[in-house]
């Protein structure tokens, strides 16, 4: 039976609106089109508008969501699906439509109004609060809730394609439980089930994701199952024909989903893609989202967010998880204070205390334990950020385990005792050092200031049998005579003023053991001959005492002047230099071997950083260049301190040349720059100024002296000492 029902007032529908009334099951739309009233059970919102949200084609466009194409000026329908047609008719203000009894529910109103669609539309609710979103929080947060009293749902997630790496990078979240998939986390599109999603704009359903896990393992998938959720479904956003990315809506129970929640959800995707295009969100979310790409998915560090040291980890990469044989779920309820030992906890907490939001970096060497029960060695740089009004922490972490692997090779290859060096002559010091090293003989170490002489006796001490017998050092020319003699023998109570009690000398200390006796060419004539008599009797008397003491001794002795130059000039006894150089070593000059200056840095940067808690990696190729090329008047001391001056400076993880001291990066003609480059830059600029003024007064002997204000005798002697 056929009846004529009244479903509004021709004043209520304005040409290009429409209006919803619902019959039975089914929703009706009644929309005016130029003054032409028509009513289909096809309830697409674009029927009379808004016309301005969907793909433009000349005169008409083309709705998103339907199958449905509508006249641009006048809103009327050119193309439509299959759809039931009401007869309609006008009567004065009424508009009605022709309904079979059948259709109508018991309990039906004649009309349904614009505040009653609220609760009998639900999907239509949500369509109205997401356009009132005016950001991507608002409407994500807006179809999270709304969602819930349609289709009940644990988890949104919306990932949209990056074109510059060809992925799909998870931008927004949403979950009832802890997420283990967090913002960053990019999955392949080629060759994925998600590219056949993105291409035939179709949904797809996952029923359970441990079935999936079990017969198609993947990262995403095992990281959904650490979350908790047990089913999905997936469906395109697409602008204008074009895939932009996905929405995901997803469950804890299995089987939540079904082919009648595809209809609905299609149209909560399709406007919220339009409102993702009209936003400009692809790109802003594109741009803030390569930075989470980078961080989290594709860089080499492990990352991770805390709150603090103590506090369990807000988000971790997976190279964290495989570094420390974890899984996501298992790292989220540990904190780097559970990974740490009791004393590098309180160390690194320390150390942290100066770590301020926005701050500058902290970086620092570590090791966290692994699930195996092993350490990881980790280089650490952290930063301090503030997120919604909360202070975290953010770490980046790089495995040492092979950088330190190929350290200890390359030590074991180049290095002996403390000394570092591939050069020849070096590796030919290191066979000597293990062939006398055994024996008492007395050894004659000579070279520059800073070639490391003091190294070379500690090297033959740890290797011979007196290894576990003191180590003594006495630098001969840092003490008067008087001093010296006191120092070396010791002296009895009252010997002289002041000595108010008997002390042991160095030698009796050293006793079964080795004295080292640097600067010995600086010794006077007077302690000469007492140092000979050691060597020949093996025994000393101390000041004031007339006892003569027997000692057993290794002497190994070390100078920086040529003693055979001393002992022409009457300086040095030669008796006493064929005593103390039966076995001679003579250490070049860092010049003479720069080879090793690379292995050098290295190890003086690897003992800064631990020194100084910092974590500095490597050196600029300029930077090295200047090193390279420095002549070294102080040799390898001189690095050092170079290397140490310049971990006060740098704050970052690589040095530069801005971070060498000043006299390293000065012009090369620098007057000043090129006398410090000698062994005695006092000496250096004197002969460099004399050379310049008399090039100025064209080698005119007369005008230099009376530039330079002294006689011209004073100038031929000083010209006549520099040949």
């Amino acid at each position: 039976m056929t009846r004529w029902m009244q479903v509004a007032q021709r004043s209520e529908i304005e040409s290009g609106e429409s209006k919803v009334v619902k019959l039975g099951d089914e929703r009706v739309a009644v929309f005016n089109a130029d003054g032409k009233f028509y009513a289909i059970n096809n309830t697409c919102p674009h029927q009379g508008g808004p016309l301005g949200e969907g793909v433009l084609d000349g005169e008409s466009i083309t709705c998103p969501w339907h199958e449905w194409k509508y006249d641009l000026k006048t809103g009327c329908p050119i193309v439509t699906p299959a759809v039931k047609t009401y007869a309609l008719q006008i009567d004065g203000e009424a508009i009605r439509i022709a309904v079979d009894s059948r259709d109508e529910s018991p309990n039906q109103q004649d009309t349904v109004t614009s505040e009653e669609k609220e609760t009998t539309d639900p999907v239509y609710e949500i369509l109205e609060q997401i356009n009132l979103g005016k950001t991507l929080d608002e409407v994500f947060e807006n179809i999270y809730a709304g969602l819930q009293k349609v289709v009940p749902h644990s988890r949104l997630g919306i990932a949209l394609i990056d074109e510059s790496s060809g992925r799909l990078v998870q931008v927004k979240t949403k979950s009832d439980r802890k997420i283990v998939l967090d913002n960053g986390f990019s999955a392949r599109i080629a060759g994925s089930t998600l590219e056949g999603v993105l291409e035939s704009g179709e949904a797809r359903i996952i029923d359970d994701f441990r079935e999936v896990l079990e017969k198609r393992p993947s990262v995403w998938t095992r990281l959904m199952v650490e979350e908790g959720m047990r089913s999905n479904l997936t469906l395109p956003l697409k602008v204008s024909g074009k895939p932009i990315g996905v929405v995901f809506f997803t469950s804890a129970i299995a089987q939540a989903f079904s082919e009648a929640h595809v209809g609905f959800l299609k149209q909560i995707a399709g406007q919220l893609s339009i409102l993702i295009e009209k936003g400009r969100w692809v790109s802003d979310l594109a741009q803030s989202n390569a930075r989470y790409r980078t961080l989290f998915e594709m860089s080499n560090d492990a990352i991770f967010i805390c709150p603090s040291l103590s506090q369990p980890f807000v988000t971790v990469n997976e190279n964290l998880c495989v570094w420390l044989g974890y899984t996501h779920q298992e790292l989220a309820s540990l904190s780097l204070h559970n990974l740490m030992g009791s004393e590098e906890f309180q160390r690194i907490s320390q150390l942290l205390e100066k770590l301020i939001p926005q701050g500058t970096p902290i970086t620092f060497e570590t090791e966290l334990s692994k699930r195996d029960g092993g350490m990881l060695p980790l280089g650490m740089r952290v930063v301090g950020i503030e997120h919604s009004g909360e202070r975290f922490i953010q770490g980046f972490a790089r495995d040492l385990s092979e950088v330190k692997a190929l350290n200890e090779q390359l030590k074991s290859l180049y290095t002996f005792e403390n000394l570092i060096g591939k050069n020849r002559q070096m590796q030919e010091i290191y066979e000597l050092i293990q062939q006398v090293a055994p024996m008492s003989t007395t050894v004659l170490i000579q070279g520059e200031s800073g070639t490391g002489k003091e190294l070379v006796a500690k090297a033959i001490h740890h290797r011979s049998e007196r290894t576990d017998k003191a180590f003594v050092s006495v630098n001969c020319g840092a003490l008067a005579e008087s001093l010296l003699e006191s120092e070396l023998f010791g002296h009895v109570k009252g010997a002289y003023t002041g000595a108010t009690t008997t002390r042991q000398g160095r030698f009796e200390i050293a006793d079964k053991g080795t004295i080292f006796l640097d600067e010995i060419g600086d010794l006077s004539p007077a302690m000469q001959v007492k140092l000979l008599r050691v060597l020949q009797e093996g025994s000393f008397e101390k000041v004031g005492s007339s006892h003569t003491q027997k000692v057993d001794v290794r002497i190994i002795a070390a100078s920086n002047r040529d003693l055979k130059t001393a002992i022409e000039s009457g300086d040095f006894r030669e008796d006493l230099y064929y005593r103390l150089n039966i076995v001679p070593i003579q250490l070049p000059p860092l010049r003479e071997r720069r080879e090793d200056i690379p292995l050098l840095i290295e190890h003086f940067i690897q003992k800064f950083n631990r020194h100084t808690q910092k974590f500095i990696q490597d050196i600029s190729s300029e930077a090295l260049d200047i090193l390279m090329e420095y002549p070294y008047p102080g040799n390898v001391r001189q690095l050092e301190n170079i290397i140490e001056h310049v971990f006060v400076k740098c704050s970052g993880d690589q040095i530069g040349t801005k971070h060498l001291p000043a006299e390293l990066t000065a012009p090369k003609d620098d007057i000043i720059t090129l006398a410090l480059m000698g062994e005695n830059p006092l000496s250096a600029l004197e002969r460099e100024l004399i050379q310049r003024v008399l090039e100025q007064c064209d080698g005119k002997p007369k005008l230099a002296a009376k530039r330079l204000g002294i006689s011209r005798t004073t100038l031929w002697r000083r010209l006549k000492a520099e040949k």
